[in-house]
């Protein structure tokens, strides 16, 4: 999954930080930090310009209406991965896709507005792409956990809010394109943003502040699993004893190493994502881990050999936008 930077005790404690409040100014992380606020702008540049770690805008799909995902697991003809990857990573609609092994060589989550626009994607974009030769889609019902960061410190980042909580919210073109600017660069002051759309700071940080405590956006540290140690990931297919599904995806959801758990349709009842600091850590995940949690009744790994898309910017209904 590529090299590991090595980080220092400064690092560390500016990644923490960056993990509970992703906008924390200079000044309030270089007194967290015990630091100058010189030490950290260069330290924060480095790990940027390094991958170790960027800070975006996550949108909440529940709340801008694009609630459809899907895991597609893709197969293909030999010798056109690297070709047919590119194509996959062209289309908007796919925010995730990797290198797998197992039965399949591709693995894609896409996000969009409804099954009659993920049934489009299918049969249109898909469909287009020379080389392909199977896919096989698994919607998912609910995202009971999703952590944006793959740090090995015991810090859950944000989340959005429960299941019930998730009615769609009215967004006007302001608030759509503050979005898209904090998606870009989730750090981007509201000076900035102010003078690009042409409205006032006070406008920005109200708009922001709002969107913020309506749960409909998330400033995120997404740190690179590979820089910080966790050179093995996993996304592991669960199939489980119904009655006793609740209690699974609890106890999953609980575990530190599960940084992705969702309700799926099709062969498995939950998909889940692990990362790891190495096959054999991953190994005793499966056997030591997974067979202890009563329920389980057979799993699948597909190990991932290489993130080649990962995004956050997954849209907004066309029905979400107010009228000016």
């Amino acid at each position: 999954m590529g090299s590991t930077e090595r980080l220092d005790h400064l690092d560390c404690q500016i990644l923490m930080h960056l993990q509970r409040d992703g906008r924390s100014s200079y000044t309030a992380l270089a007194a967290l930090c015990g630091v100058s606020e010189g030490t950290v702008r260069k330290r924060m540049q480095r790990l940027e310009e390094r991958g170790v770690v960027r800070i975006v805008g996550v949108t909440n799909p529940a709340k801008t209406g694009m609630d459809t995902v899907a895991v597609i697991w893709l197969r293909v003809e030999r010798g056109r991965l690297s070709e047919v990857v590119s194509q996959i990573n062209a289309l908007p609609q796919p925010h995730y896709v990797a290198y797998t092994t197992g039965a399949s060589d591709i693995v894609a989550i896409v996000t969009v507005e409804s099954q009659e626009e993920l049934v489009k994607f299918l049969a249109r974009d898909l469909s287009s792409i020379e080389g392909l030769t199977e896919t096989e889609t698994s919607m998912l019902l609910r995202v009971y956990k999703q952590a944006y960061d793959w740090s090995p410190w015991p810090h859950q980042p944000p989340q959005f809010a429960a299941q019930e909580d998730s009615a769609v919210e009215a967004l006007d073109e302001i608030d759509l394109q503050i979005i898209r600017y904090l998606q870009r660069d989730g750090r981007m002051t509201f000076v900035t943003i102010a003078e690009e759309l042409g409205i006032t700071e006070s406008t920005v940080r109200r708009r922001v502040t709002s969107l913020l405590e309506r749960n409909i956006l998330k400033i995120a540290a997404v740190i690179n699993p590979a820089q910080v140690g966790r050179t093995t990931l996993a996304m592991i297919g669960i199939k489980v004893d119904r009655q006793r599904l609740g209690d699974v995806a609890r106890t999953l959801a609980s575990m530190t190493d599960v940084r992705y758990l969702a309700l799926s349709t099709g062969k498995y009842d939950l998909i889940i994502e692990v990362v790891q600091e190495s096959n054999e850590k991953l190994l005793d995940f499966l056997v030591d881990t997974l067979e202890d949690i009563p329920g389980i009744l057979r799993t699948d790994t597909h190990l991932l050999l290489k993130l080649s898309k990962e995004s956050y910017d997954w849209g907004v209904a066309k029905g979400v936008c107010a009228a000016g």
